[in-house]
């Protein structure tokens, strides 16, 4: 069975409604595109315009990170005449009569002596400038007890002059051969209070200078940054420790061997840097 033929209110309505269906899809469809080039603009106009500092992706998304990359750790640098574990120690009859608690409280050091009896600081001076070997970096000077002065600081600048020239001819002489720190032990300045009764005639003989080659010592130490003293007239201010007015017994050369450890353990400290850590390299 055919249909009718449509009316032509039929038909015009029919054709009404074909239009209206074909404007929607067309705008649809221009919708459609527009979104899509405001996109595009967007990002080239990121491209363009952010180049130069361009945020991570995180950040554009809203995203916090932590950065997972470790740290550098701190370095310790320690100076190497501490390090070393070597020294050379210049003695005469006093620290001379120490070695043996050297060696013992140095255990893990390798030590050098060098020196004799009654060895005054122009002979110790020239006995290492005819060294054909080097010293050690670190050098321990236990002499001076054998000076020239005279009593009552008279003359005292004429021989203060005099002394203070030949320790820096030492020390000179000394770094030509490689040292490069110095630990001078002070002597021992003996008090009527803490000789032995047999020994009294020492200290009118000598004993009384001895304040005056600390002196100069000390000045030294101020005045240079590789020296340090050893104050073994301050620990040795007791009795005890000599068997005469200046020489050790086992307990005094025990205790000298600390008070020179104890020196080299305080200044290598100072002397060590501490680097601080590097902050992580984050992208």
């Amino acid at each position: 069975m055919t249909d009718r033929p449509l009316t032509p209110e039929e038909r015009a309505a029919q054709r009404a409604a074909l239009r209206r269906g074909h404007a929607r899809r067309r705008l649809v469809a221009l919708g459609t595109a527009a979104g899509a080039l405001v996109v595009v603009g967007a990002l080239v106009a990121g491209f363009v315009f952010g180049a130069g500092n361009p945020a991570p992706a995180s950040e554009r998304l809203g995203i916090s990170t932590i950065c997972e990359a470790p740290a550098e750790p701190a370095q310790t640098v320690r100076p190497r005449w501490w390090t070393a574990r070597r020294h050379t120690v210049l003695v005469d009859s006093v620290l001379l009569g120490g070695t043996v608690a050297m060696r013992e409280t140095f255990r893990r050091w390798r030590i050098e002596i060098v020196g004799k009896p009654a060895v005054m600081l122009p002979a110790m001076r020239d006995q290492i400038a005819a060294r054909s070997r080097p010293v050690t970096r670190l050098v321990v000077i236990g002499i001076g007890y054998n000076s020239l002065w005279e009593r009552g600081r008279r003359n005292y600048a004429t021989w203060a002059r005099k002394f203070d020239s030949e320790a820096r001819a030492l020390l000179a002489t000394l770094r030509r051969k490689g040292a490069r720190q110095f630990v001078w032990v002070t002597l021992r300045e003996a008090r009527r209070a803490v000789i032995p009764p047999a020994a009294m005639w020492q200290h009118n003989r000598y004993a009384w200078y001895f304040p005056y080659v600390n002196e100069r010592i000390r000045r030294l130490d101020r005045l240079r940054d590789d020296l340090v003293v050893a104050p073994w007239d301050e620990v040795s201010d007791r009795r005890g420790l000599t068997y005469d007015a200046i020489h050790l017994n086992p307990v005094g050369a025990k205790l000298m061997a600390s008070t020179i450890l104890a020196t080299i353990r305080a200044e290598g400290q100072r002397q060590t840097n501490v680097i601080p850590p590097t902050e992580p390299d984050c992208p």
